[in-house]
């Protein structure tokens, strides 16, 4: 194929991103076609030569446009090299666009006006202690350490942050910071986005990796990649290298299912349809090791009716307990996230409801819930009572049951203790302002915490001998290591910027070949 390497091509992001229009355009994407059914599984490793001729020529090819992947290509350009992003959907951002967008750091000065004690250490003993002590300490360690740093460096790229902290859904301590506004994670994107225009950095939609170029078969360089942009094959090289910030493969039944068969298709997912990571594959194929692939994290997140992300959960955990549909509680509400999930499975048709009052809810968009509640997905009303009667006609929820629930909740709440089921006092605190919520929900599959190795806080991809393949890069969920066996509520934004803004400069570095 012969292109000028001047010339701008593929479609360019669109600089607004609603939640409804990006979950329209996800879904008709034809992405999963093939991967989804397991046509790319780790097969033959051989390495694409390279071209004779090559199409396009840029300093760091990034893949994905993520929070990683924006992160990367505004500090890849910052220190002085040329960037190109490319993205295989229609529209930017991936997970991260629909995505609640918390943001987890220790911030002791603001967090003790709140009565909270924390530090990045607490943080980090927290996290490789939620992760049954399976993510490696020096990547922990880093993250923790520069979470309120990547939170800075956010706020200056235009994201505003609510100065209040709270425990989200499965963060275990008062760390979490939401978006102003309800923007959650579409709000980052959005501000990425504007900071990557403003670089006049080129995005290419519609354009999927194909495979990566090395030098030889298990040796050398990364040298550039194959994207097929158009049903063409487009020979991109990357004088200094490739980032992979591809996100997981929540969505890819059968890679999911490979590593844990309990996740077949009847399985939900809280995931766009694109997270299907085929860039694992494709890094596997020249070589790249890969760590904690079983590793993966369901979330109580998706709606009951629509087996969809679209739970009222993420609102928070505080004002807020949690009920079979017998109307019973059987699980702390600020517990680790897989202990939710498995609790949650052990319920009649596997189900919870989420059931809170106004001082959660307000965290959430208010048009978005309204739309929610409108379609009958979550249930509002003005008394406990009046909600009790709702959830029996709904779901035949025992009225008294349910009532007798909430009152017990609400009496540990006074007496400052939850000899139930313990949960932490700082996160106990009572159901009783009106109006009420209650979201029936579902464990989905959330979070592959498994992926390709790299090398310390360097972002470099590791082969199977331990060795660093050069010029390969790779951030957020696409890598392993970072989570262990269970990943924090909240982390997950900390570290795809975190390890995001590494991979940018450590790539930028590099020395341009040829």
């Amino acid at each position: 194929m012969k292109s000028d390497e001047k010339k701008k091509t593929g479609i360019e992001a669109k600089s607004g991103l609603s939640r409804r229009d990006f979950i329209a355009g996800t879904g008709i994407a034809a992405v999963a076609g093939a991967l989804a059914t397991g046509a790319l599984l780790p097969g033959k490793v051989e390495a694409v030569p390279p071209p004779k001729k090559w199409d396009r020529t840029t300093d760091v090819l990034i893949i994905g446009t993520g929070y990683s992947g924006l992160a990367a290509a505004i500090e890849a350009h910052d220190a002085g090299s040329k960037v190109t992003i490319i993205e295989k959907a229609r529209i930017i951002g991936g997970n991260s666009a629909i995505a609640s967008g918390i943001y987890n750091c220790a911030e002791p000065d603001v967090q003790a006006k709140y009565g909270i004690k924390d530090s990045p250490e607490q943080h980090y003993q927290q996290t490789l202690a939620a992760g049954d002590f399976r993510g490696d300490p020096e990547k922990v360690k880093y993250m923790t350490d520069n979470a309120l740093a990547g939170r800075k460096w956010l706020e200056k790229q235009g994201v505003q942050f609510d100065e209040k902290p709270y425990t989200a859904v499965g963060a275990l301590w008062a760390r979490s910071f939401d978006p102003v506004n309800k923007g959650r994670g579409g709000a980052i994107i959005r501000a990425l986005k504007a900071q990557v225009d403003k670089r006049k950095i080129p995005i290419l939609m519609n354009v999927k990796l194909k495979a990566l170029v090395r030098q030889k078969t298990l040796e050398g360089d990364i040298m550039g990649a194959v994207v097929t942009e158009r049903g063409k094959d487009v020979y991109f090289k990357a004088q200094k290298g490739v980032i992979l910030a591809t996100g997981g493969f929540a969505a890819d039944v059968a890679m999911r299912s490979k590593h844990d068969p309990r996740l077949t298709a009847d399985v939900p997912t809280t995931n766009v349809s694109t997270a299907t990571g085929e860039s694992i594959v494709i890094a596997e194929n020249e070589g790249a090791d890969v760590q904690g692939m079983d590793f993966i994290q369901m979330l109580i997140a998706c709606n009951y009716y629509t087996k969809k992300y679209g739970s009222l959960t993420n609102l928070g955990v505080d004002h807020a307990l949690f009920v079979n549909l017998e109307g019973v509680r059987f699980v702390a509400e600020d517990q680790r996230r897989d202990v939710m999930a498995e609790a949650v499975l052990k319920q009649t048709k596997k189900v919870l409801l989420w059931v809170a009052d106004e001082q959660c809810a307000k965290r959430f968009n208010p048009k978005m819930t309204e739309e929610i509640i409108k379609d009958n997905l979550a249930f509002r009303a003005n008394t406990l009572e009046q909600l009790a009667k709702i959830l029996n006609e709904k779901l035949q929820v025992p009225e008294k049951a349910f009532l007798e629930s909430v009152a017990k909740y609400n009496e540990s709440v006074k007496n400052g203790k939850d000899a139930q089921f313990g949960k932490k006092p700082e996160n106990l605190k009572p159901v009783s302002v009106g109006p009420f919520y209650a979201s029936p929900t579902q464990a989905g599959v959330h979070h592959t915490m498994g992926g390709v190795q790299t090398k310390g806080t360097t972002c470099q991809v590791m082969d199977r001998e331990n060795k660093v393949i050069p010029r390969l890069y790779a951030a957020g969920e696409v890598t392993g290591g970072v989570h262990g066996t269970n990943r924090v509520g909240g982390n997950a934004t900390v570290d795809c910027v975190v390890f995001g803004r590494n991979a940018g400069i450590n790539a930028a570095r590099e020395k341009a070949w040829g």
